[in-house]
């Protein structure tokens, strides 16, 4: 019995650290990274390899070559479509918790039908003749995959669920007008032109080519009538074209800051000094604040100059250097306040020791936050103090400013 437990014990934390590994890389995962970036390094070099078989001299000289590297891949990701199928009972969505259910669930995700389809073919082509040239196609789905490493794609995908409404409306608009449009050029120009315009649906390649503003020529009205309307639909087309430029556009900008928002107001929740406050409280100073990250070694602050903000460290390590004494702040610090408060210059250089991700105070906007949160103020000043009081050089330089 304990043997049984034992293994299975064995078995979920395997299959935890694979869902781990196979998942989007966390910064500190050093497997995780390696394996993403051997999967894409491998779906990259598949692409270029279908891509140079299709040249018919190359493809002959290296046939073999070609073969054995084709069987690798596929082993390689058959291994890995099998383990996703296997570990993703340990993802956070609930919908994949069951072990059966969830695992059919989990296989209609469209990038996983796209995993499918990518290994599939080169086991039926050993079952039932397949066509080289659909087969190569299919393998160049393989590009595909690399979406689901990328950001950009994940950003992507929120804009159009986020402004699938309107996008919707604007295709019903693109299709009415084509509609409308060529019902009346066929009316226009049928007799003139029988055969470019014999029916409705002929003419709706003319009214599709023109609204997109593409503009074959293959197809163009004769009367004077068809040239008017002809004129009307190209300035429609422009029109169209820039409705859904401009939602999409919209949308991205919508979703960039809704993501800014979320990685600041996760990084103020992170401060010690805020960490009391309700979710309400941390949105807002989530607002005030500006993020920042600065390499090592850079100056951040310089002794002399004017303050008009104060700092906040999210992660990494600086050093404030003083004349004959240098402290070291980290992860959960702040620095630059008391210059704010007391309105006076710097009163010494800070420098970064590691890569830091901070969060930049503007002066007005700590007045306001600490006159509105008395009793994050108490604490805060009550750290200052204590600060002045454990580097007597800090608080000589600021009395000297």
């Amino acid at each position: 019995m304990r043997q049984e437990s034992l293994v299975k014990s064995i078995s979920v934390r395997i299959r935890k650290r694979a869902y781990q590994v196979l998942d989007i890389p966390e910064a500190d995962d050093g497997l995780s990274k390696l394996v993403t970036n051997a999967l894409v390094l491998l779906i990259c070099l598949n692409v270029i390899a279908v891509i140079l078989e299709s040249v018919e001299n190359i493809g002959n000289n290296f046939g073999k070559i070609f073969f054995w590297f084709e069987l690798s891949s596929v082993i390689i990701f058959t291994i890995e479509y099998i383990f996703r199928i296997w570990c993703c009972v340990e993802s956070p969505d609930t919908r994949y918790k069951k072990p059966l259910i969830g695992r059919l669930k989990y296989i209609i995700k469209p990038l996983i039908i796209i995993d499918l389809l990518v290994i599939i073919p080169f086991y039926l082509s050993f079952i039932i003749g397949l066509d080289l040239r659909i087969l190569r196609v299919i393998r160049l789905l393989r590009v595909v995959r690399l979406t689901r490493y990328s950001g950009a794609w994940s950003l992507f995908s929120a804009v159009i669920k986020a402004q699938q409404k309107p996008l919707i409306m604007t295709v019903f608009l693109l299709a009415l007008a084509l509609l409308i449009f060529s019902s009346l050029m066929y009316a226009i120009e049928n007799t003139a032109q029988p055969q470019a315009f014999a029916d409705i649906p002929s003419a709706m390649w003319w009214g599709l080519v023109t609204l997109t503003t593409v503009g074959y020529g293959d197809v163009t009205p004769l009367t004077a009538g068809g040239k008017v309307l002809g004129a009307i639909v190209t300035v429609m087309g422009i029109a169209m074209y820039a409705l859904p430029a401009g939602i999409v556009a919209s949308g991205f900008m919508q979703e960039l800051n809704k993501r800014q928002f979320m990685v600041t107001w996760s990084m103020v929740a992170k401060v010690p000094l805020f960490t009391r406050l309700d979710a309400e409280k941390i949105a807002e100073i989530a607002n005030l604040l500006e993020p920042q990250l600065v390499p090592p070694r850079f100056t951040i602050v310089r002794r002399g100059e004017t303050a008009d903000c104060m700092y906040f460290i999210v992660t990494g390590n600086v050093e404030v250097e003083l004349d004959t004494q240098h402290l070291r702040l980290t992860s959960g610090d702040f620095f630059g306040e008391i210059a704010v408060i007391k309105q006076h210059p710097r009163a010494a250089t800070v420098v970064s020791l590691t890569e830091c991700q901070l969060l930049i105070l503007q002066a007005r906007d700590l007045d306001r936050l600490l006159e509105d949160n008395p009793d994050m103020a108490k604490e805060f000043k009550k750290i200052v103090q204590e600060r002045l009081l454990e580097s007597p050089e800090l608080a000589r330089n600021q009395n000297n400013a």
